[in-house]
């Protein structure tokens, strides 16, 4: 695993799928789920007035870019304004099976997050967010890569931050980094950045509801069986059928004066 420090700089957290996982509800994954997909981002929250506007807002984007291993397989989406929640530059995703193996992709460029800008003192931004899974009989592994994320005073991770790190201010806000979450159906999900907004009455209080940034899950993979060996049959010894020849030797009875050999086709 490889990290640094979160300001103005390069986060990279990678870590195997299996370990350090929250638990989803049983429900998360519906059981015709496809083996892969993946999306850009999503939000769904509840603002309180003077958040984003003088009014309250109720905010619910569905999955911006999603793609699945059922087609599409990849999707693209540029200058994205999530209700003022988020904007992006560009919102990608892809998910894709072959040759026994599942990878699943979400990335986001040139990211900011206004709905975070009143507790971190300016906006927060990044110029990557993406993250990847990738499934074989082996099993599920996944990371995260945020480049340039600065929540200004909402908190920095630590150096070797592991999956399902978090940061934020009680009561108010939670950002999870490297989000990993295993199914009961042995599927993973990765998000790159939960953002929770706690919808209590402390004081600076946004809302409540989730905004998640770059998520991809993959399903288990069966192993492949393996065709059992035949066995070798035993070699059979030559027939004897039309086309043979037998030599009768010169003298055997069988020619008569005994003068010369003769051959015969039977």
């Amino acid at each position: 695993m490889r990290s640094a420090l979160l300001r103005g700089r390069t986060l990279v957290v990678a870590a195997p799928a299996l370990a350090l996982l929250a638990t989803a509800a049983p429900s998360a994954v519906a059981a015709d789920a496809p083996a892969g997909s993946a999306y850009g981002a999503s939000a769904s929250v509840s603002l309180l007035a003077g958040v984003l506007g003088d009014k309250g807002i109720s905010v619910e984007t569905g999955k911006i870019a999603p793609s699945n291993t059922d087609g599409p397989t990849s999707a693209d989406v540029v200058n994205v304004p999530l209700k003022g929640l988020v904007t992006a530059k560009a919102v990608s995703s892809s998910a894709k099976k072959a040759d026994g193996k599942v990878a699943s992709k979400a990335s986001i460029v040139d990211a900011t997050l206004p709905v975070l800008a009143p507790l971190a003192g300016a906006t927060p931004k990044a110029r990557v967010i993406s993250s990847e899974c990738t499934s074989t009989p082996d099993g599920i592994t996944a990371s995260s890569e945020l480049a340039g994320l600065d929540l200004g005073r909402i908190g920095k991770l630590p150096v070797g931050t592991a999956p399902n790190q978090k940061i934020g201010v009680p009561g108010v806000v939670q950002v999870i980094v490297n989000e990993q979450i295993k199914h009961d159906d042995g599927s993973l999900t990765v998000n790159a950045l939960h953002v929770k907004l706690l919808g209590g009455k402390t004081t600076g209080a946004l809302g409540s509801g989730d905004i998640v940034l770059a998520s991809s899950t993959c399903a288990k993979v069966a192993a492949t069986p393996s065709t059992p060996t035949q066995p070798t049959a035993p070699a059979k010894p030559p027939a004897q059928g039309p086309g043979q020849v037998t030599v009768i030797p010169a003298g055997a009875p069988e020619t008569g004066d005994g003068s010369l050999a003769t051959v015969l086709a039977q």
